[in-house]
């Protein structure tokens, strides 16, 4: 989450909601290879898939946070140009998910960038992300994780500004139904509540979703599918969704940074070989779709509800009186 700067701007979060309860990970520790931190950081992304990624003592995080805050004025200024002038800039995202999207016709003006400042190459730039793929490649060779996201290859990498009005109080509007992530890490920056986590192992209903409160100084990170993939189901990628703030908060504009890493377009998902990742079983087939081939086909089963959204990998849980592994 940004800095002090929008929370000031933000009305309260109300008390009388279901909080997920998540571990918060400091990255200065992380930083410092702090062999208990690192555990915390591992617990959680087998447990939850999710956990507050704390900036505020480490260089490196306040400087995230200090490029959060621009991101957040520069997002006010687009979406401050009207929906007149945004259909001018849509994405033409093919219905079926299948094949290119052109993205980089009509861009959007200039408003508050300077000339050779590139957002996204900051962000990728970055040291927590590299502390944030050593830390979470436990067991796995040095560099592992991060060549497998390289920032120098083409991929689906991105950083989407997102923006929801408010809606009527007693109108329960899901914004964002329930998902995983198909990538390899998502750094989340909002302010607002809204966004809701299903505890692994239970039933999809309304009373069972909880909110995560937002903090400020820190981002919110979650762990993708193709992690999972990669690592046999050893860490968590969890159910979530965004619905209408709650309490007062449903009467502000919620705004958000989602910076989604996605792995090198050409990528292998083939499982990696660890003392930590359970081997492939007999009746288990080698994965031998590249990256973007078993993102095409994830998308498709989806669509075609063959696979229904639903948390994967991280440790056993129950669901009623069966034990559910991955």
């Amino acid at each position: 989450m940004p800095t002090l700067k929008y929370f000031k701007e933000c009305l309260e979060f109300p008390s009388d909601v279901p909080i997920a309860d998540i571990p918060t990970i400091s990255c200065l520790k992380l930083q410092g290879d702090f062999a208990e931190e690192s555990e915390n950081l591992y617990e959680a992304c087998k447990e939850h898939g999710f956990f507050l990624l704390d900036l505020n003592s480490s260089e490196e995080g306040k400087q995230l946070l200090e490029d959060a805050d621009i991101m957040y004025d520069v997002s006010v200024d687009i979406f401050n140009l009207g929906p007149e002038a945004l259909m001018d800039y849509k994405l033409n995202m093919p219905k079926d998910l299948n094949g290119p999207a052109h993205t980089d016709t009509n861009l959007l003006p200039p408003i508050k960038l300077q000339a050779g400042w590139s957002a996204q190459d900051r962000l990728r730039q970055n040291g927590c992300y590299g502390t944030l793929y050593t830390q979470s490649g436990r067991g796995l060779a040095p560099g592992t994780l991060s060549a497998l996201s390289p920032l120098e290859k083409p991929s689906a990498t991105s950083l989407r500004l997102l923006m929801a009005r408010p809606q009527p109080l007693n109108d329960k509007i899901i914004s964002l139904g329930g998902h995983t992530d198909i990538g390899t890490i998502a750094m989340l920056f909002h302010v607002l509540g809204g966004f809701q986590v299903l505890p692994a192992g239970s039933e999809n209903i309304n009373s069972n979703w909880h909110y995560m409160r937002t903090v400020p100084g820190c981002a919110l990170i979650n762990i993708g599918d193709s992690l999972v993939e990669w690592t046999g189901g050893l860490l968590r990628s969890n159910l979530h969704r965004v619905v209408t703030p709650p309490g007062k908060q449903a009467n502000c504009i919620r705004r958000s940074l989602a910076y989604l890493i996605r792995p090198n377009h050409n990528g292998s998902m083939r499982r990696l070989q660890s003392n930590v990742i359970r081997p492939l079983a007999k009746n288990e087939e080698i994965e031998t779709r590249s990256v973007d081939e078993w993102a095409a086909w994830r998308a498709q089963q989806v669509i075609e509800g063959k696979m229904r959204p639903q948390t994967r990998g991280g440790r056993p849980f129950s669901m009623g009186n069966t034990m559910i592994a991955h």
